[in-house]
């Protein structure tokens, strides 16, 4: 497996983990911290580059919003 499918299948990963609300309760610290590395790569990826279109833009936006969501648990363990 090449480096780009280990991310691609981190990126995949981490949107299943954001999007499952008992998987991301119940995730390692470690499991919610390597999503969350693989999200932040890939808007950073995402955003640099070629223009933006319609696509593009949808694809950072839910990439954000499970970065937020594992964000979120993160800080909530980090209270509890």
């Amino acid at each position: 497996m090449g480096s780009t499918d280990v991310a691609t299948e981190g990126v995949a990963q981490a949107l299943q983990l954001a999007g499952d609300e008992h998987r991301l309760t119940t995730a390692s610290a470690d499991d919610l911290a390597a999503a969350a590395s693989f999200l932040a790569r890939a808007i950073t990826q995402f955003t640099q580059g070629a223009p933006r279109d319609r696509r593009k833009i949808e694809a950072v936006g839910r990439l954000e919003v499970a970065e937020k969501a594992i964000g979120a648990e993160l800080r909530r363990r980090a209270f509890n």
